[in-house]
């Protein structure tokens, strides 16, 4: 997702964008660098100190807390997610938070305009049955599978 963003940095200077699930801050701080004003979340309270860690010197503001919760009553111009996903044998992905995508399909337009999600090509189908009505605007490698940014804006 970093490198959508570095590649696009242009469409990212001077809009105010939520990361959510924000591990270590990479693509908060490839946000930040793009010229975004980032807030950037994540459940975890070891990754909120580390993204905090690692942001030091930007102006990134890192917050804790579920999904929406950090920022209940802000509006953003995009949110950005790439979603924490394991997979198993199955190749399908299976969630620590099981509803996460269904709750993230449900609120995100509730708090901005776009929505920007990093998501693996083999299992987008699972996007389509939760009616996030997502276009692939790019294709990136990962691991050996292939990433797709997905936005609620076609491209």
């Amino acid at each position: 997702m970093a490198e959508y963003i570095q590649r696009n940095e242009a469409e990212w200077a001077g809009t105010r964008v939520l990361e959510i699930g924000t591990g270590c801050g990479v693509i908060a701080g490839a946000l930040h660098d793009a010229g975004a004003d980032v807030v950037a979340t994540d459940v975890s309270r070891f990754a909120t100190e580390t993204a905090a860690g690692n942001l030091v010197g930007t102006t990134v503001d890192v917050r804790r807390g579920d999904l929406f919760d950090p920022v209940r009553g802000e509006r953003f111009d995009t949110v950005v997610m790439n979603p924490p996903y394991e997979i198993g044998r199955s190749l399908r992905p299976r969630y620590r938070s099981p509803d996460v995508l269904e709750r993230l399909a449900a609120e995100w337009p509730n708090f901005a305009d776009q929505l920007v999600l990093a998501f693996p090509t083999d299992s987008a189908d699972v996007l389509d049955e939760l009616r996030f009505d997502l276009h692939l605007i790019d294709r990136l490698e990962s691991s050996g599978r292939e990433l797709g940014i997905f936005s609620s804006e076609p491209d």
